[in-house]
């Protein structure tokens, strides 16, 4: 048949539409990410973000009804892109997760620097951080169990706050700004804290945390 494209198969009806509707939800977040980390708070609004784009508040609305929903896709883009390099882009699921993680995850946190000093330099990342607060804690109890078997459940809260933080954005910012240290140099310092907690969790048999 003439002019048909023997390469391309049909698509499906309304495949266009949604692909259109997808890229201008990426373009959004990417304003809002690019306005966030220039530190320009008031162009993450609805209607900043709206300008941005060149699409009307109603558009950006219709995608992201309130402001808590622009803050969860941060928060999901966050997480797709320590996913896309090989990172941890959730929480440790046991003790083998929690030995993995910091081998990738600061030099993934260097590969975003600007999305992971929005999460903890800012009020709307830590908003939504603080999102996900319970199912951190939880995650890092259960990942620690085993090694804290035998402490008080305090002890065992206090020895997963220290795990949580080892390998958290903060102690990436930090290291960072106060020691000037590149995300290789973090993976080998934070590897080593953790093996070492972790070592001694295990050999501590219960004994309480300030006892040798």
């Amino acid at each position: 048949m003439q002019g048909a494209r023997m390469d391309q198969p049909d698509l499906p009806p309304g495949s266009l539409r949604e692909r259109m509707k997808a890229q201008t939800r990426e373009l959004i977040v990417d304003q809002l990410v690019s306005a966030l980390a220039a530190g320009e708070i008031e162009q993450a609004s609805h209607d900043a973000l709206a300008k941005r784009v060149g699409v009307s508040r109603q558009t950006v609305y219709r995608y992201f009804p309130d402001r808590n929903s622009l803050m969860q896709a941060l928060w999901t883009r966050i997480n797709a892109e320590l996913a896309v390099g090989g990172g941890a882009a959730g929480f440790p699921r046991d003790e083998q997760s929690l030995r993995a993680a910091p081998g990738s995850l600061f030099t993934n946190y260097d590969r975003i620097a600007p999305l992971i000093t929005i999460a903890q330099s800012t009020p709307q990342g830590r908003a939504i951080r603080l999102s996900v607060k319970g199912q951190r804690s939880e995650a890092f109890l259960a990942a620690s169990a085993d090694a804290a078997r035998g402490l008080t459940a305090e002890d065992h809260r206090l020895a997963a706050a220290i795990l949580q933080l080892l390998m958290g954005g903060q102690a990436w910012l930090e290291m960072r700004q106060q020691w000037d240290l590149t995300g290789d140099e973090m993976a080998r310092a934070a590897d080593w804290a953790v093996r070492t907690l972790l070592a001694d969790l295990h050999a501590r048999e219960g004994r309480p945390l300030d006892q040798d």
